[in-house]
């Protein structure tokens, strides 16, 4: 990279920084080595997306080392960089979209996109600060203190090859210019003076003619060891990174006096007289005559890097331990999600016999006694199926595996369905309901209605439960946010106890109730408000509490969700009522469990359609191959033969069921097993217990 001249130098200060950076001559020579190292450390450090040094000539920045690609120039007034230069500290900033001095940098709204940043002035301590080391992040909040002083430890070593650089160049300059005018002993003054590092100057020949006390402390040796010695003594065990030895020829200064070129920071281990190891970065520049261009001598600077090479093995170390740990927790969640897969089928599996059962027993003739009876087994039944419902929802949410599905949505409708599907409980408690619906939520929403009434109704619950007296009103209203997203607010308020001001902040924690008397007079697990609010944040939206002790509570759920198009409700078919229009269908039921199977040809006979039933996949194929079916109901989960062997078969083998649909019935209804059945062809994924509008809306749209 070539380097500019500045066009203006705005004060003494900015001259200054230029004149320190020329000390250094890196615009001019291209990138150090060292100093990439450390920047790619520096990001490391923090799982940061990038890192980068800039330096400044008192105008513009340059980037001389990044883990990007988009190293160059930049005017300092548009470089955060820039501002913690000027201050001469350190500078960080949690949130940039937050921060007045930021908010409209074109780096925020721009690549690389900066949320959260923190840079730490860099340069020799005798000299003014000369550029910055900075980590950056696309998120906020990034930075903790454990990282910060991790990074003030890096910054230290960019300022000790920052000052290495200086002096080696310095060495070079001063070298070049007293050998033709002053000699070697001036030389030698010059560099015990001013130089740190460990210096060694070698004759054409590779033998060393001059050195310092601090090579010699580098590296173990004396001076009678070090003097007329050949760069490639025995005595000196160099090696490299893997340990393996290095090629002599590949020496730093036996390629400067080989080629006549500068070498920089060449990392090189050596193995001390006493057997310790220590690493040193090496730089070797040449030395001309002035009159012919030959290279007269070739000056080696050192720097001991020891300590640089222990944290990056430390760091390596740890890279590979979070990784195992990462491997470890991976494996943990596929253990937890597969365990929740077999509980989801053995509860839902008897669930759906219960509750089926009793669906068939509510249509026929029952006397007071027996009507009350199974009024309590549906009860009990909806019981069970909530708590399956609020475990599986949290273990769903909590793997990050929820969907929100989209689509045309009446908010009218919806909210006269959960007043509807609430109305018996809150008559039953002696309660009032009103609904307040403005008028502005007629056209449709885009929105999941299942998700939001789900999050409606677990907020309904939440009030009956614990509202003895007075009652409970919805009321639902548009909202246009100042970012001009489109939102509908849904209030759900009660005349219940309220909830204390303790328990404010924990009432949407999972597990928790207010008190365990609360659990035992009214059941649950404590998981409605928690799953409630973790849906509406995932639409898009959060939920909001204002109570107050004794008067009861407002819970507002705020979605994001446009007008779109109006789009049409197909009529859903149940059992014992009149449908225009749906013929009776030949089914063919699979399953494994004999009361499920009793169940679901029932229902489906109540209907009006006519059914075979089978337990097991080979003899669900041996039906299907000697008789045509119009709709098939399958059970995926079967031994020997489950759903997925059975419908791979079916439509392998050709047949007269080769192109009917296939409608799965199933307990396993985590997100990944119903993707998994709807990419093997299923018309549609039926959840156990088996809802039956659901399952006679399925079958008149498969067949």
């Amino acid at each position: 990279m070539t380097k500019k001249a500045p066009t203006r130098l705005r004060s003494a200060e900015d001259a200054s920084e230029a004149a320190s950076l020329l000390e250094f001559d890196i615009l001019a020579r291209g990138k150090i080595a060292a100093l990439d190292r450390l920047t790619l450390l520096a990001a490391d450090i923090c799982s940061a997306e990038s890192a980068s040094l800039t330096l400044f000539d008192g105008v513009t920045g340059h980037v001389v080392s990044s883990t990007l690609s988009d190293t160059g120039e930049a005017p300092r007034e548009t470089t955060f960089c820039g501002v913690a230069l000027a201050r001469r500290e350190e500078l960080l900033v949690a949130d940039a979209l937050s921060d007045p001095r930021f908010v409209a940098n074109p780096h925020v709204l721009g690549a690389p996109h900066v949320r959260s940043y923190f840079g730490i002035p860099v340069g020799p301590a005798d000299l003014v600060p000369v550029g910055v080391l900075c980590v950056m992040h696309h998120e906020p909040n990034r930075f903790g203190a454990a990282e910060m002083a991790r990074l003030r430890q890096v910054a230290g070593l960019v300022d000790g090859v920052l000052a290495s650089r200086r002096q080696a160049v310095h060495a070079a300059r001063v070298a070049a210019q007293t050998e033709a005018d002053r000699g070697r002993q001036r030389i030698h003054e010059l560099i015990v003076d001013a130089i740190q590092e460990g210096v060694h100057i070698h004759t054409p020949d590779g033998r060393v003619v001059d050195f310092n006390p601090a090579s010699l402390q580098i590296l173990g040796l004396t001076a009678d060891e070090v003097i007329g010695r050949a760069h490639t003594d025995p005595r000196w065990r160099v090696f490299q990174a893997d340990g393996t030895e290095f090629p002599p020829e590949q020496y730093p200064v036996a390629r400067t006096l080989r080629t006549g070129e500068s070498v920089q920071n060449m990392p090189m281990g050596v193995e001390l007289p006493n057997g310790d190891v220590r690493w040193i970065a090496v730089n070797s520049v040449p030395l001309r005559d002035p009159a012919t261009g030959a290279v007269k001598y070739a000056v080696v600077t050192m720097n001991d890097i020891t300590a640089l090479r222990g944290a990056e093995v430390r760091l390596n170390d740890q890279n590979a331990s979070l990784a195992a740990a990462l491997e470890e927790a991976e494996r943990a969640n596929r253990v937890k999600s597969d365990f929740m897969g077999v509980m989801s089928h053995e509860l839902r599996t008897p669930m759906n016999a219960i509750m089926s059962c009793a669906l068939l027993l509510a249509q026929s003739k029952l006397d007071p006694i027996q009507r009350r009876t199974l009024g309590v087994l549906e009860d009990a039944s909806k019981q069970m199926l909530a708590v399956l419902n609020d475990l599986l929802d949290l273990s769903t949410l909590n793997a990050g595996k929820v969907r929100i599905e989209r689509a045309p949505v009446s908010i009218l409708r919806l909210m006269e369905d959960a007043a509807v599907i609430w109305a018996a409980d809150i008559r039953a408690k002696g309660l009032s309901l009103s609904v307040i619906i403005d008028p502005a939520l007629a056209p449709a929403r885009s929105a999941d209605s299942a998700r939001l009434l789900q999050v409606v109704g677990n907020l309904v619950a939440n009030a009956v439960k614990f509202t003895q007296s007075g009652g409970v009103s919805l009321q639902a209203w548009p909202e246009r946010g100042a970012d001009g997203v489109q939102r509908v607010a849904i209030e759900v308020e009660d005349t219940g106890p309220g909830v204390p001001p303790d328990a404010v902040a924990r009432i949407f924690e999972p597990f928790e109730q207010l008190d365990v008397t609360a659990r035992r007079r009214h059941g649950g697990l404590g998981l409605g408000l928690h799953i409630a609010r973790r849906l509406a944040i995932a639409m898009g939206g959060d939920i909001e509490l204002e109570t107050r002790m004794g008067q009861g509570s407002r819970f507002t759920v705020r979605v994001e969700a446009p007008e779109v198009a109006e789009a049409g409700e197909a009529a859903v078919p149940v059992a014992g009522e009149e449908t225009p229009g749906l013929a009776s269908r030949e089914i063919l039921c699979v399953d494994d469990n004999p009361r499920n199977l009793y169940v679901l040809g029932a229902l489906l006979r109540a209907a009006g359609h006519r059914t075979t039933e089978c337990a097991s996949g080979a003899e669900a194929l041996e039906l299907m191959a000697q008789r045509k079916f119009d709709v098939i109901l399958l059970d995926m989960v079967m031994p020997e033969m489950d759903g997925l062997d059975v419908i791979a078969r079916l439509r392998a083998g050709g047949g007269v069921n080769v192109a009917t649909p296939v409608i799965a019935c199933t307990a396993n209804v985590l997100p990944t097993q119903i993707e998994t059945y709807r990419k093997a062809g299923t018309a549609a994924v039926l959840a156990k217990p088996i809802d039956l509008r659901a399952m006679l809306a399925a079958v008149a749209a498969a067949a």
